[in-house]
């Protein structure tokens, strides 16, 4: 471009601080890649010949372009700033949310973020928080639900459990034949569990002798062998995977999707539309 600009390869290694013989190499490279001649040449000027005015032209529009993204991408990261009051249960905020935000600090370093992880169902307006991060369960429909990845759940024990009590052969098994961990999850049913298989669904009250409202707890329970546990298939996968757990009733499962929870108010700030936006690219590279 420098060099169509001053018509000289001589003034263009001047200004570019090169060698006229590298300016004329990376020219005859680019004209060989695209298979036209883009200056006219004799001993004393250049000219451009009509391929290279093309070149020229839709080079300058090229770089207009990329100064423009680069001018846009700015503005984004200027606008994404300011404090974010997140929440989101422990388990799966530990697992994806803390690296997460690690991450994006990198790109919106002016983006605060206040985490808060409950195990707990949370009310996003009297507790003044911008963003509920959710998996499955019911939602308060005043407010503005979107999905960010698919994720479920499904039983599993450990093969010392399964060895002493047996495998159950249906869902109803678990109400009273087997022990069971509950989960009191935020947003589902207490005490019960509402399962799928193949558009069928089923509600079954666990037999739970263990009760608490903490994933990993619970899981460190069902590894222990104390009994079946409904757990989603981010937090089991490495268990299942070594063995240390066993998967039973395969064929049943409880849709547990991850949804972005925010109110109509907090939906028009950028910092929000930032932070749920790259989550949901994250999530999709990271979450089973």
């Amino acid at each position: 471009m420098t060099a169509a600009r001053v018509m000289s390869f001589a003034r263009a290694s001047e200004q570019l601080l090169v060698s006229p013989a590298y300016i004329s190499k990376r020219i005859k490279l680019l004209e060989e890649n695209l298979g036209v001649t883009l200056f006219h040449r004799s001993a004393r000027a250049i000219s451009l010949t009509p391929e290279g005015e093309i070149v020229q032209r839709t080079g300058v529009e090229m770089l207009q372009m990329l100064d423009s993204m680069k001018d846009e991408l700015q503005a984004c990261r200027q606008e994404a700033r300011g404090m974010l009051k997140v929440s989101c249960s422990t388990g799966f905020g530990t697992e994806f949310l803390n690296p997460f935000i690690l991450s994006l600090r990198d790109t919106y370093p002016l983006l605060g973020i206040d985490l808060q992880l409950l195990d707990r169902s949370v009310d996003i307006l009297a507790e003044n928080v911008d963003l509920d991060i959710c998996l499955g369960g019911s939602i308060p429909e005043q407010h503005i639900v979107r999905k960010l990845a698919s994720n479920y759940r499904l039983f599993c024990a450990s093969p010392d459990y399964l060895e002493r009590h047996g495998w159950p052969e249906h869902p109803r098994d678990l109400e009273q034949a087997h022990a069971c961990i509950f989960i009191r999850e935020r947003n589902q049913k207490p005490s019960s569990w509402s399962v799928e298989r193949e558009g069928e669904t089923l509600t079954v009250t666990p037999n739970s002798q263990l009760n608490v409202n903490n994933g990993n707890v619970a899981k460190q329970w069902c590894l222990n062998g104390e009994g079946v546990l409904l757990r989603s298939i981010w937090s089991v996968r490495t268990e299942l995977k070594e063995g240390r757990l066993v998967q039973v009733l395969p064929e049943w499962r409880q849709p547990a999707d991850v949804y972005a929870v925010y109110s109509r108010q907090a939906g028009a700030r950028a910092n929000l539309k930032v932070f749920i936006d790259q989550l949901e690219v994250y999530l999709k590279q990271h979450l089973v």
